[in-house]
């Protein structure tokens, strides 16, 4: 699983406003545990989504990335940020919500892995809590792959990426980063990042073993109706 330590710094720069994820992540709360008040993201980055939800909110989350975490710090001088891995954290208190967005789960190449953070996020809720997170979807990571490599510029720097199928429906995001340090001269920062799916219908089964609720909500973003682009998963305790 990547742990993004090459592209932290830039992370914020080129990845846009969240507060249209955030808006969302409200209105499954909202639907789904509206009395929620203590939150862990798993796979947290540089802490943008925690920054942007409610003040009222006791906030907790947890990466992998050092680097990213780093940032996370300096965003969120009042929440609790963990350097632990979102398959087997282990913390000493539980949640109203866990939540893990932003197609994070998709670095976990094992569906074993999907499982352990499935049952894991059970174990870290208070009762009556919910889980939620969302996928890139197979037929998404599809229509990546068959896309021609985009260039982003961002501030004086520019990114490339390109995205490839490795085979056993793994793809990898090939992300270099054009660092301008004068003029004309540029330093080459690369990182490549993996990420997998699998069918909605695979994962529905399992977690219906583990929770007592499922609901699923697609996003298809302008897209052709047959075709989905991002799940939704909420899962109740």
């Amino acid at each position: 699983m990547i742990n993004y330590d090459i592209f932290a710094k830039f992370y914020d720069s080129v990845m846009g406003s969240k507060t249209k994820k955030v808006a969302k992540i409200k209105e499954l709360i909202i639907k789904n545990n509206p009395k929620a008040k203590k939150f862990l993201e798993l796979a947290c980055g540089t802490g943008t989504i925690l920054k942007l939800l409610p003040k009222k909110y006791e906030l907790h989350g947890l990466d992998l990335s050092e680097n990213m975490l780093a940032i996370a710090k300096q965003k969120l001088p009042r929440a609790k940020l963990y350097h632990q891995n979102m398959v087997s954290f282990k913390l000493p208190e539980k949640f109203d919500v866990v939540f893990c967005v932003s197609d994070s789960i998709n670095h976990v190449l094992k569906f074993s892995d999907w499982k352990k953070i499935f049952a894991n996020s059970y174990k870290h809720l208070n009762n009556s809590g919910i889980f939620i997170f969302d996928i890139n979807t197979e037929q998404e990571l599809k229509r990546l792959v068959a896309e021609e490599p985009w260039v982003q510029k961002f501030g004086k720097n520019y990114m490339v990426i390109e995205v490839t199928a490795e085979g056993n429906g793994i793809v990898n995001w090939n992300i270099k980063v054009f660092e301008r340090q004068q003029k004309n001269k540029y330093r080459l920062l690369e990182e490549n990042i993996k990420e997998r799916s699998f069918p909605a219908e695979k994962i529905k089964n399992v977690l219906r073993k583990i929770y007592s609720g499922v609901k699923v909500y697609a996003v298809q973003k302008r897209l052709p109706r047959k075709f989905t682009k991002r799940l939704y998963f909420v899962c109740k305790k």
